[in-house]
This record gives C-alpha cells, structure tokens and sequence, in this order.
C-alpha cells in the first residue's frame, strides 16, 4: 500500500505491516492506522506514522534501551484488549518529544504504546504508577545518535512490526 507522509514522502508500506490501534493516541483517538518507520539502521529510534493523516508521526522507541529498570503492568482489562497471550508478544514503545531545539530529550513514560506484535494490535496504556512521568529525561549518547537527526532524515527505512 502506498501511505503518503509529510515527513517522508509518498512510502509503500507491505499492508500486513500495519498496526491497528484499539483507540488511537491520547489527543489523536480517531487515527487507529500506523505504519513503524525505521529512522536509521543505526539509531533506537523509529517514527510511529499514521496511515490515514500524513502529518501525522511520532518519535518513538523502546524504552528498555534508555531505562534499564522500566517495568510496566498491564490490567487484565489491557491485555484482553490487545489479545496478547503472552508477554514476550508484547513490544512496548514511548514516545519522544523533543524541544527547545533539541536540548531537552523526553520520554513518556506513564503511557506508553503496546503493540501486540503477532497480531499488530495496539493502544496506548495509561498507566497508574506514580514512578513514570509524561516528560521523563532522555539521556542519548550524542556521538551514537542525535534526535535532532531525528526530527530533520528525510530518508526512513519502512518496517514491519
């Protein structure tokens, strides 16, 4: 399928790839279609593109690779919805937000994306933990990466989930 973005262009995007969310993310409910970018082969982070709003595109990336001790529980409630039968189907995502030029690096913590991989279902989990902010700080290894990079490659690798 062919999925025009604002960021990347026209890309063309195996329709198998496609994540369905169950709602989409907080303040974007209507958009449920996404497609995961790559940023680069070298990089953590990947850019959440929805199908069906070419402006639409989020930062994202594992949150393991930045905090070791980030632990998330999912209700019985979250995991029916997502029909995840085990926990190792699960792929748990953050957004980034990056402002003040690049400067300040955050990570929603307190609610992340889940993604079934082995049936591309998702949603955005709200988590009731008071340890996990909206805006907890990033630290990147600034030689490796650059999420001001980030916000200006035009040139993704599409991939599936």
């Amino acid at each position: 399928m062919k999925v025009a973005t604002t960021r990347f262009g026209l890309l063309d995007i195996d329709d198998s790839s496609v994540v369905k969310m169950v709602k989409g993310p907080v303040g974007f409910e209507e958009y449920t279609r996404y497609c995961l970018i790559q940023h680069r082969p070298d990089t953590s982070f990947r850019w959440l593109q929805s199908v069906e709003e070419p402006s639409l595109a989020f930062v994202v990336a594992d949150p393991s690779q930045f905090f070791t001790d980030y632990d998330i529980e999912l209700s019985d409630a979250d995991v029916e919805s997502l029909r995840l039968e085990k926990a190792e189907d699960a792929m748990v995502l953050t957004i980034i937000s990056i402002s003040d030029g690049g400067k300040e690096i955050t990570a929603n913590l307190a609610a992340p994306i889940v993604i079934n991989t082995k049936e591309l279902i998702a949603m955005q989990v709200i988590l009731q933990d008071n340890r996990y902010s909206v805006k907890h700080p990033l630290v990147v290894n600034r030689k490796r990466e650059s999420t001001a990079e980030a916000e200006q490659d035009q040139s993704p690798v599409a991939e599936a989930a």
